[in-house]
């Protein structure tokens, strides 16, 4: 196979400076497009800002843009720089109307729409405003702020998708594309995990710390140098890691007799591995379980991860002055040699002007959980016949707690838009219904393990060698590594928990599944980016994407030696409590009622006023500040419903709630995602429409 930038011959024009808008310009840069930025970027932008932008072309001025306009592809812009096209008469209607053919992608805090359109927004205040750091840190502690950027990262993966999916349906025949991405949007979609303490008992999800809600030992753990994480997740793993820490007679100690009895006890369980690791290295820790198959790491500071042997593999350091390298290993798709493959699926089928980019594209599923199922999700949005393979007892996530019916919450948040069929690859007649399914799709996307791929003969070279198909199977550390890994340890190993928190005391996980959703995102871009690749060229690829890769890349601001910007803090008010992000302030201070909220160089002081009122003073004082929100009023705000980003839908006689489909776009009509298909089985494609292609 050979690889070469996707992207090449791509003309892309930047309009804006805000974080998302400069991490989708690198991300298009890295992928082989020619990108132009309107506007210098400012003059105080630190050593992670100037990398962002160093792929880029020499800047044009603003007063170039009619003309840059005419012969460019996509156009990149945030809240500001689209603001100043609007100022020149270039706003969403009149692009739209005078280019037909251009792919905009619009990244702001809120997106065009709803009563926040024009509210500023940080990372931070996104995070409560969204219930996040409401969730974040442990049962009985004060909320604890996070700074991994996954309000930026995830939008910057959504502007990938549709840039790469805006492509493919222009050359379909559908015309250029406006899409309207909100940050926020975007943060809230990383809450199905959460979503079913809201939805069942009307209360905010717990905070839970390390722990799992649903498996135990899951947890992380002190050892004589740095902390690692542990994970079991099923009877034989756990018997494993009992014989591993020389207490095998805990296997069949009643107290930890099955799943639900190690998490009654989790806290005797906890203190019992906790001793035994105390007194180890994390390295040999982390050594001796691994050699078990049990999920561990060592909790990784951002610098260990960049001077370590998994990012440089990865290829996420660049050059002797370790600088971060993107995700490509993802991304860019290794492209089947030779020429063409035989046509199949309905990929090339012209779809009319204003239908879903990926109308009708064939999309073969087969994984469980969240990564592979999430990025599914993502794509069927954009308008693929997106067909689920499950194994004949369904897949892990239907047997999950927190149960609708009989089945599992979380399949329903990550399945829905989805048809479902359930195939025993291991039978002669399923397996020719399965393989006739592949003789038929564009793209196949799985989150299965290496092993299993290559012992069902559907690892890429396999698939690749009878079938011209984008293929894009995402894993832990990518297929090479042939491992099994999970969320948290993911977070561990990349840096993000040593963030959670500042990085100053104990490592937490974030209190959403990041590692697998912002993998999930990947996946979906790494997808897109292979079809648009395979509609170009009409030959197979195979994109190798690592939750790793994703994980590492939400880091990577974190490298550089310059001191940390300052923390978010958390002013308690009389009546809830305030984000307030920053402590540069107008004469030092913000000030309600005559108290003093917050002091640059102290700590916080009692309470003073109302939330809104420090809003007030927090909004005068040019400080960025938000409510924290636990999910429960998320979930009601103006904004999330104005933005349909939280959807009900009646599930086995009970209303749950799924996120909403927040790659929205002002050309092409968007469907409500349809219900999960839980008790569907019709392993079939649907037929093509009698008016496809018809304008």
């Amino acid at each position: 196979m050979t690889t070469t930038g996707p992207l090449e011959g791509t003309a892309v024009l930047t309009a804006g400076h805000g974080t998302s808008a400069a991490l989708l310009g690198r991300l298009l840069a890295d992928l082989g497009a020619r990108v132009v930025p309107l506007g210098r970027p400012p003059a105080a932008a630190g050593p992670f800002e100037r990398w962002l932008r160093a792929a880029a072309r020499p800047p044009a001025g603003w007063d170039q843009a009619p003309g840059l306009l005419e012969t460019a592809d996509v156009l990149v812009c945030d809240r500001d720089g689209g603001d100043r096209l609007a100022a020149r008469g270039l706003g969403p209607r009149e692009l739209v109307a005078r280019h037909p053919g251009l792919v905009t992608v619009r990244l702001s805090a809120f997106g065009l729409t709803g009563p926040l359109r024009d509210a500023p927004a940080t990372e931070p205040t996104l995070q409560a405003l969204a219930g996040l750091t409401a969730a974040t840190g442990a049962e009985g502690t004060p909320p604890v702020t996070s700074a991994v950027g996954l309000a930026s990262r995830t939008a910057a993966l959504s502007g990938l998708i549709a840039v790469a999916a805006g492509l493919i349906g222009r050359a379909r025949g559908g015309g250029g594309d406006y899409w309207d991405i909100a940050e926020f949007d975007s943060l809230l979609t990383l809450t199905g995990t959460l979503l079913p303490s809201v939805a069942l008992t009307g209360r905010p999800p717990r905070r839970t710390g390390n722990r799992h809600g649903m498996a135990a030992p899951w947890n992380s753990y002190p050892c004589r140098d740095a902390p690692v994480v542990i994970c079991t997740m099923s009877e034989p793993m756990w018997r494993r890691l009992a014989a591993a820490t020389g207490r095998a007679d805990l296997a069949d100690d009643p107290r930890f007799a099955d799943t639900a009895a190690r998490v009654r006890n989790a806290d005797e369980l906890d203190k019992i591995i906790g001793e035994w690791t105390a007194g180890r290295r994390a390295a040999d820790v982390v050594a001796r379980l691994r050699a078990e198959g049990i999920p561990c790491a060592q909790v990784a500071a951002p610098d260990d991860v960049r001077d370590g042997a998994a990012a440089r593999r990865r290829g996420l350091v660049a050059g002797p002055g370790r600088e971060p390298a993107g995700p490509l290993r993802s991304l860019a798709p290794a492209v089947r040699a030779g020429g063409p493959s035989p046509r199949q699926g309905r990929l090339w089928e012209p779809i009319p002007p204003g239908g879903p980019p990926l109308r009708g594209v064939r999309l073969l599923e087969i994984g469980s959980y969240t990564a592979g199922p999430h990025a599914g999700r993502l794509l069927a949005q954009l308008g693929a016949d997106v067909l689920k393979v499950e194994p004949p007892h369904g897949e892990g996530s239907r047997r999950l707690a927190q149960r609708v019916g009989p089945v599992g919450y979380l399949y329903y948040v990550n399945n829905a838009g989805k048809r479902s069929c359930r195939l025993d690859l291991a039978d002669t007649g399923d397996r020719a219904v399965f393989d006739g399914l592949l003789a038929g799709c564009d793209i196949v996307l799985t989150n299965l393990a290496a092993d299993t791929l290559a012992a069902q003969g559907l690892a890429p070279g396999q698939v690749l060698a009878r079938h011209g198909v984008a293929h894009c199977a995402v894993t832990g550390h990518g297929l090479a590594a042939a491992d099994r890994s999970v969320d948290t340890v993911i977070q561990a190993e990349s840096g993000m928990m040593h963030l959670v928190g500042g990085g100053g005391g104990t490592a937490w996980r974030t209190p959403v599944s990041s590692a697998d959703v912002l993998g999930a995102y990947l996946a979906a871009a790494a997808a897109t980016v292979a079809t648009y690749v395979r509609l170009r060229t009409g030959r197979g690829c195979a994109a190798d994407v690592a939750l790793f890769d994703a994980a590492v890349w939400a880091t990577q601001d974190r490298w550089y030696d310059d001191p940390p910007a300052p923390g978010p803090r958390l002013v308690r008010a009389s009546d809830g409590t305030v984000l307030v992000d920053g402590t540069v302030l107008v004469d030092g201070t913000v000030s309600v009622d005559g108290a003093v909220l917050v002091d640059g160089a102290g700590p916080l002081p009692p309470a003073g006023g109302t939330v809104a009122a420090v809003l007030d003073a927090a909004a005068a004082a040019g400080v960025p500040a938000a409510p924290l929100h636990d999910l429960t009023r998320a979930v009601r705000h103006p904004q999330v419903r104005a933005r349909r980003m939280v959807l009900q839908q009646s599930c086995a006689g009970t209303t749950v709630l799924i996120t909403g489909d927040h790659l929205r776009s002002l050309v092409r009509d968007a469907p409500p995602p349809g219900r999960a298909p839980v008790d569907q089985n019709d392993p079939a494609w649907l037929p093509p429409d009698p008016t496809e292609g018809q304008g």
